[in-house]
Protein backbone atom coordinates (compact mmCIF):
# COMPACT_ATOMS: atom_id res chain seq x y z
CA UNK A 1 0.00 0.00 0.00
CA UNK A 2 1.45 3.25 -0.77
CA UNK A 3 1.27 6.17 1.44
CA UNK A 4 -0.59 9.52 -0.56
CA UNK A 5 1.29 13.26 0.78
CA UNK A 6 -0.02 16.23 0.20
CA UNK A 7 1.81 19.69 -1.75
CA UNK A 8 1.00 23.33 -1.34
CA UNK A 9 1.42 24.41 -5.08
CA UNK A 10 1.65 28.42 -6.06
CA UNK A 11 1.01 29.02 -9.54
CA UNK A 12 0.81 32.59 -10.86
CA UNK A 13 0.00 33.58 -6.87
CA UNK A 14 -2.85 31.29 -6.67
CA UNK A 15 -2.75 28.74 -3.79
CA UNK A 16 -3.92 24.66 -4.01
CA UNK A 17 -2.74 21.28 -3.07
CA UNK A 18 -1.54 18.28 -4.84
CA UNK A 19 -1.78 14.98 -3.79
CA UNK A 20 1.26 13.08 -4.93
CA UNK A 21 1.81 9.26 -4.78
CA UNK A 22 5.07 7.67 -2.83
CA UNK A 23 7.55 6.43 -5.32
CA UNK A 24 6.95 3.30 -6.82
CA UNK A 25 10.78 1.48 -6.37
CA UNK A 26 11.04 -1.65 -8.98
CA UNK A 27 14.70 -2.28 -9.92
CA UNK A 28 14.67 -3.20 -12.93
CA UNK A 29 17.57 -1.96 -14.94
CA UNK A 30 21.03 -1.85 -14.42
CA UNK A 31 23.90 0.51 -15.01
CA UNK A 32 27.23 -0.76 -15.60
CA UNK A 33 30.16 0.50 -15.52
CA UNK A 34 31.74 0.64 -19.05
CA UNK A 35 34.82 3.60 -18.75
CA UNK A 36 36.29 6.32 -16.90
CA UNK A 37 38.19 9.45 -17.57
CA UNK A 38 40.98 10.85 -15.73
CA UNK A 39 40.09 13.76 -12.91
CA UNK A 40 39.68 15.84 -11.68
CA UNK A 41 36.34 16.90 -12.76
CA UNK A 42 33.70 19.32 -11.67
CA UNK A 43 31.47 19.47 -14.67
CA UNK A 44 30.64 16.94 -17.46
CA UNK A 45 29.12 17.58 -21.17
CA UNK A 46 28.75 15.57 -23.91
CA UNK A 47 28.17 16.49 -27.38
CA UNK A 48 28.36 14.25 -30.36
CA UNK A 49 31.48 11.97 -29.61
CA UNK A 50 33.08 15.18 -27.49
CA UNK A 51 32.80 14.62 -23.62
CA UNK A 52 33.91 18.59 -22.71
CA UNK A 53 35.01 17.97 -19.02
CA UNK A 54 35.79 21.44 -16.92
CA UNK A 55 38.10 21.47 -13.33
CA UNK A 56 38.29 24.95 -11.94
CA UNK A 57 39.53 27.52 -14.80
CA UNK A 58 40.48 24.24 -17.48
CA UNK A 59 38.33 22.86 -20.07
CA UNK A 60 39.13 19.50 -21.45
CA UNK A 61 38.03 17.80 -24.66
CA UNK A 62 37.84 14.44 -24.57
CA UNK A 63 37.12 11.67 -27.91
CA UNK A 64 34.39 9.01 -26.06
CA UNK A 65 33.87 7.64 -29.63
CA UNK A 66 34.93 4.69 -28.16
CA UNK A 67 33.88 5.28 -24.49
CA UNK A 68 35.55 2.26 -22.80
CA UNK A 69 39.00 3.80 -24.18
CA UNK A 70 38.34 7.70 -23.91
CA UNK A 71 41.28 10.15 -25.48
CA UNK A 72 42.15 13.17 -24.39
CA UNK A 73 42.40 15.80 -27.53
CA UNK A 74 43.08 18.78 -26.16
CA UNK A 75 42.90 21.64 -23.11
CA UNK A 76 42.09 25.15 -22.74
CA UNK A 77 42.59 27.24 -19.54
CA UNK A 78 40.35 30.35 -19.27
CA UNK A 79 40.64 33.36 -16.55
CA UNK A 80 38.31 31.98 -13.93
CA UNK A 81 36.33 28.78 -12.72
CA UNK A 82 33.92 27.14 -15.19
CA UNK A 83 31.25 26.70 -14.11
CA UNK A 84 28.70 25.34 -17.53
CA UNK A 85 29.46 24.60 -20.79
CA UNK A 86 27.30 23.99 -23.92
CA UNK A 87 27.71 23.40 -27.58
CA UNK A 88 26.21 24.91 -30.76
CA UNK A 89 27.92 23.94 -34.20
CA UNK A 90 31.44 24.71 -33.78
CA UNK A 91 31.06 26.71 -31.01
CA UNK A 92 30.95 26.43 -27.51
CA UNK A 93 29.59 29.10 -24.67
CA UNK A 94 31.15 28.93 -21.38
CA UNK A 95 29.98 30.25 -18.51
CA UNK A 96 33.16 31.77 -16.03
CA UNK A 97 32.17 32.76 -13.13
CA UNK A 98 32.67 35.98 -12.24
CA UNK A 99 34.27 36.89 -15.90
CA UNK A 100 30.52 36.00 -17.31
CA UNK A 101 30.46 34.49 -20.91
CA UNK A 102 33.07 33.24 -22.86
CA UNK A 103 32.80 32.08 -26.49
CA UNK A 104 35.22 29.25 -27.72
CA UNK A 105 35.61 27.81 -30.88
CA UNK A 106 35.89 24.10 -30.67
CA UNK A 107 34.95 23.04 -34.29
CA UNK A 108 39.10 21.51 -34.74
CA UNK A 109 38.54 19.86 -30.77
CA UNK A 110 42.19 19.40 -31.38
CA UNK A 111 42.78 23.10 -30.96
CA UNK A 112 40.29 25.41 -29.14
CA UNK A 113 40.68 28.72 -29.26
CA UNK A 114 38.95 31.91 -27.41
CA UNK A 115 37.11 33.96 -29.55
CA UNK A 116 35.72 36.38 -26.62
CA UNK A 117 34.10 36.64 -23.77
CA UNK A 118 31.35 39.17 -22.33
CA UNK A 119 30.87 40.34 -18.57
CA UNK A 120 27.18 39.34 -17.27
CA UNK A 121 27.55 41.77 -14.44
CA UNK A 122 27.12 39.13 -11.28
CA UNK A 123 28.51 35.35 -11.05
CA UNK A 124 27.90 33.37 -13.75
CA UNK A 125 26.92 29.43 -12.74
CA UNK A 126 25.34 28.20 -15.46
CA UNK A 127 24.95 28.28 -19.82
CA UNK A 128 22.62 26.96 -22.51
CA UNK A 129 22.24 28.18 -25.80
CA UNK A 130 18.93 28.16 -28.33
CA UNK A 131 20.32 29.01 -32.10
CA UNK A 132 22.13 31.98 -31.90
CA UNK A 133 21.00 32.88 -28.62
CA UNK A 134 22.75 32.14 -25.27
CA UNK A 135 21.31 32.51 -21.65
CA UNK A 136 23.28 33.06 -18.62
CA UNK A 137 22.39 32.26 -15.09
CA UNK A 138 23.89 34.75 -13.09
CA UNK A 139 23.43 34.60 -9.67
CA UNK A 140 23.22 38.30 -8.90
CA UNK A 141 21.22 39.80 -12.08
CA UNK A 142 19.09 36.95 -12.75
CA UNK A 143 19.19 35.45 -16.31
CA UNK A 144 21.07 37.17 -19.18
CA UNK A 145 20.22 36.70 -22.32
CA UNK A 146 22.83 37.19 -25.54
CA UNK A 147 23.05 37.20 -29.11
CA UNK A 148 25.89 34.83 -29.85
CA UNK A 149 25.22 34.81 -33.90
CA UNK A 150 29.05 36.78 -34.58
CA UNK A 151 30.68 34.46 -31.89
CA UNK A 152 33.51 37.10 -32.09
CA UNK A 153 31.49 39.85 -30.76
CA UNK A 154 28.01 38.29 -28.49
CA UNK A 155 26.09 40.96 -27.97
CA UNK A 156 23.75 41.62 -24.75
CA UNK A 157 19.99 40.78 -25.20
CA UNK A 158 19.35 42.06 -21.38
CA UNK A 159 18.58 40.42 -18.20
CA UNK A 160 15.51 39.05 -16.70
CA UNK A 161 15.76 39.64 -13.18
CA UNK A 162 14.38 36.96 -11.15
CA UNK A 163 13.00 36.70 -7.34
CA UNK A 164 15.97 34.87 -5.98
CA UNK A 165 19.42 33.82 -7.06
CA UNK A 166 19.05 32.51 -10.63
CA UNK A 167 21.01 29.08 -10.27
CA UNK A 168 20.61 27.29 -13.44
CA UNK A 169 18.85 27.20 -17.10
CA UNK A 170 18.36 25.11 -19.58
CA UNK A 171 16.35 25.75 -22.96
CA UNK A 172 14.31 23.61 -24.97
CA UNK A 173 12.76 25.40 -28.54
CA UNK A 174 12.77 28.58 -28.50
CA UNK A 175 11.90 28.91 -24.28
CA UNK A 176 14.64 29.58 -21.87
CA UNK A 177 13.68 27.75 -18.19
CA UNK A 178 15.93 29.29 -15.10
CA UNK A 179 15.71 28.36 -11.33
CA UNK A 180 15.83 30.61 -8.96
CA UNK A 181 16.51 30.08 -4.78
CA UNK A 182 14.16 30.33 -3.08
CA UNK A 183 11.98 31.33 -6.04
CA UNK A 184 11.29 28.62 -8.24
CA UNK A 185 10.60 28.29 -11.88
CA UNK A 186 10.38 31.23 -14.97
CA UNK A 187 10.16 30.20 -18.69
CA UNK A 188 11.22 32.86 -21.27
CA UNK A 189 10.32 32.91 -25.01
CA UNK A 190 13.47 33.62 -26.37
CA UNK A 191 11.55 34.35 -29.51
CA UNK A 192 10.55 37.65 -28.38
CA UNK A 193 12.18 40.92 -29.44
CA UNK A 194 13.34 42.88 -26.57
CA UNK A 195 14.11 42.68 -22.84
CA UNK A 196 13.45 39.21 -21.79
CA UNK A 197 10.14 38.99 -20.21
CA UNK A 198 8.36 35.98 -18.66
CA UNK A 199 5.69 34.02 -20.12
CA UNK A 200 5.30 31.39 -16.83
CA UNK A 201 6.40 31.02 -13.25
CA UNK A 202 5.83 28.22 -10.69
CA UNK A 203 6.81 28.77 -7.12
CA UNK A 204 8.07 25.16 -5.68
CA UNK A 205 8.21 23.68 -2.42
CA UNK A 206 11.81 23.53 -2.31
CA UNK A 207 14.55 25.45 -2.96
CA UNK A 208 15.84 24.44 -6.25
CA UNK A 209 19.59 23.66 -7.66
CA UNK A 210 18.69 22.47 -10.76
CA UNK A 211 16.68 21.95 -13.61
CA UNK A 212 16.17 19.58 -17.08
CA UNK A 213 13.42 19.71 -19.48
CA UNK A 214 12.41 16.66 -21.84
CA UNK A 215 9.77 15.89 -24.17
CA UNK A 216 8.57 13.09 -22.57
CA UNK A 217 7.06 11.08 -25.75
CA UNK A 218 8.01 11.96 -29.52
CA UNK A 219 4.64 10.83 -30.15
CA UNK A 220 2.54 13.12 -28.02
CA UNK A 221 3.18 16.99 -29.54
CA UNK A 222 3.76 19.41 -26.77
CA UNK A 223 3.99 17.19 -23.89
CA UNK A 224 7.25 18.17 -22.09
CA UNK A 225 8.18 17.45 -18.49
CA UNK A 226 10.08 20.16 -16.56
CA UNK A 227 12.39 18.73 -13.50
CA UNK A 228 13.66 20.38 -10.41
CA UNK A 229 15.89 19.22 -7.93
CA UNK A 230 16.05 20.91 -4.39
CA UNK A 231 19.31 21.18 -2.20
CA UNK A 232 17.24 18.95 0.06
CA UNK A 233 16.98 15.73 -3.30
CA UNK A 234 13.40 15.87 -3.96
CA UNK A 235 12.82 15.97 -7.22
CA UNK A 236 9.64 18.05 -8.68
CA UNK A 237 7.87 17.48 -11.88
CA UNK A 238 6.40 20.09 -13.72
CA UNK A 239 3.73 19.92 -16.98
CA UNK A 240 5.50 22.97 -19.23
CA UNK A 241 3.91 22.03 -22.59
CA UNK A 242 1.84 25.28 -21.80
CA UNK A 243 4.56 27.31 -21.20
CA UNK A 244 1.88 29.87 -19.94
CA UNK A 245 0.34 27.82 -17.35
CA UNK A 246 3.15 25.43 -15.83
CA UNK A 247 1.75 22.71 -13.47
CA UNK A 248 3.20 20.73 -10.76
CA UNK A 249 2.11 16.97 -11.68
CA UNK A 250 4.86 15.08 -9.04
CA UNK A 251 7.20 14.58 -6.81
CA UNK A 252 10.10 12.08 -5.92
CA UNK A 253 12.40 11.08 -3.24
CA UNK A 254 14.28 8.45 -2.69
CA UNK A 255 12.65 5.95 0.03
CA UNK A 256 16.03 6.08 1.74
CA UNK A 257 16.76 9.79 1.53
CA UNK A 258 16.06 12.03 4.43
CA UNK A 259 13.21 13.83 5.15
CA UNK A 260 12.21 16.99 3.06
CA UNK A 261 14.33 20.09 4.62
CA UNK A 262 17.74 18.55 5.00
CA UNK A 263 20.29 19.96 2.63
CA UNK A 264 21.99 17.13 0.62
CA UNK A 265 25.14 17.53 -1.20
CA UNK A 266 25.58 18.12 -4.88
CA UNK A 267 22.31 17.58 -6.88
CA UNK A 268 22.87 17.17 -9.89
CA UNK A 269 19.85 16.21 -12.93
CA UNK A 270 19.21 15.00 -16.59
CA UNK A 271 15.96 14.48 -17.99
CA UNK A 272 16.10 12.20 -21.16
CA UNK A 273 13.05 10.87 -23.04
CA UNK A 274 11.17 9.66 -20.08
CA UNK A 275 13.99 8.84 -17.70
CA UNK A 276 15.11 11.17 -15.11
CA UNK A 277 18.86 10.36 -13.87
CA UNK A 278 19.14 12.54 -10.66
CA UNK A 279 22.51 11.90 -8.40
CA UNK A 280 23.44 13.46 -5.41
CA UNK A 281 26.54 12.91 -2.42
CA UNK A 282 25.01 12.75 1.39
CA UNK A 283 24.31 10.42 2.99
CA UNK A 284 26.09 8.40 0.79
CA UNK A 285 26.78 9.06 -3.30
CA UNK A 286 23.88 8.14 -5.26
CA UNK A 287 23.01 7.95 -9.03
CA UNK A 288 19.46 7.09 -9.27
CA UNK A 289 17.11 6.57 -13.00
CA UNK A 290 13.75 6.76 -12.36
CA UNK A 291 10.75 6.54 -15.09
CA UNK A 292 8.29 9.46 -15.65
CA UNK A 293 6.11 7.90 -18.25
CA UNK A 294 3.31 8.13 -15.14
CA UNK A 295 4.79 11.45 -14.12
CA UNK A 296 2.46 11.14 -10.87
CA UNK A 297 3.57 7.80 -10.01
CA UNK A 298 7.59 7.74 -10.51
CA UNK A 299 9.55 5.00 -10.89
CA UNK A 300 12.74 3.80 -9.55
CA UNK A 301 14.47 1.85 -12.09
CA UNK A 302 18.48 1.32 -11.23
CA UNK A 303 20.56 3.03 -8.86
CA UNK A 304 24.39 2.93 -8.78
CA UNK A 305 26.79 3.84 -5.71
CA UNK A 306 29.80 6.11 -7.09
CA UNK A 307 33.62 5.97 -6.08
CA UNK A 308 32.95 9.62 -4.98
CA UNK A 309 31.04 12.46 -4.40
CA UNK A 310 28.44 13.11 -7.67
CA UNK A 311 30.03 16.81 -9.16
CA UNK A 312 27.49 16.82 -12.43
CA UNK A 313 26.05 14.22 -15.33
CA UNK A 314 25.62 14.46 -18.62
CA UNK A 315 23.35 11.84 -20.89
CA UNK A 316 23.57 10.51 -24.71
CA UNK A 317 21.82 7.42 -25.60
CA UNK A 318 21.88 5.04 -23.10
CA UNK A 319 25.23 6.24 -22.05
CA UNK A 320 25.77 8.58 -18.76
CA UNK A 321 29.07 10.69 -17.43
CA UNK A 322 28.97 10.93 -14.12
CA UNK A 323 31.82 13.54 -12.84
CA UNK A 324 32.51 12.98 -9.22
CA UNK A 325 34.97 14.41 -6.73
CA UNK A 326 37.65 12.39 -4.87
CA UNK A 327 40.44 12.84 -2.35
CA UNK A 328 42.18 9.89 -3.79
CA UNK A 329 44.21 11.69 -6.80
CA UNK A 330 44.45 8.48 -8.94
CA UNK A 331 40.61 7.88 -8.85
CA UNK A 332 38.83 8.88 -12.02
CA UNK A 333 37.04 12.27 -12.88
CA UNK A 334 34.44 10.73 -14.71
CA UNK A 335 32.69 7.76 -14.96
CA UNK A 336 30.68 6.05 -18.02
CA UNK A 337 28.07 3.78 -17.17
CA UNK A 338 25.77 2.12 -19.57
CA UNK A 339 22.12 1.58 -18.77
CA UNK A 340 21.04 -1.55 -19.54
CA UNK A 341 17.46 -3.05 -19.59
Amino acid sequence: MTTATAARITVWGCVGWLVLAAPVSAQTRTLELVGTIPGPATTVYVHGTIAYVTSGPTLQLVDIGNPAEPRRLSSLTLPQNIYGVRVSGGVACVAIDFDGLAIVDVSDPESPTLLSSIEAGGQALSVAVAGATAVVANRLSGLEVFDVSAPASPVSRGAYYTEGYAVEVVTAGSFAYVVDSPGGLTIIDLSKPGEPEAVGTLSTIDRPATISVTRLSSEVPGATLAGLMGTDSLLEIVDVSDPSAPSAVGQYRHPERPATGQTLGSPSLELEGALAFLADAVPSPLLQVVDLAAPARPTLVATYEPPGAPMDLSVSGALVYLAVASRDPSAPGVIILRLGD
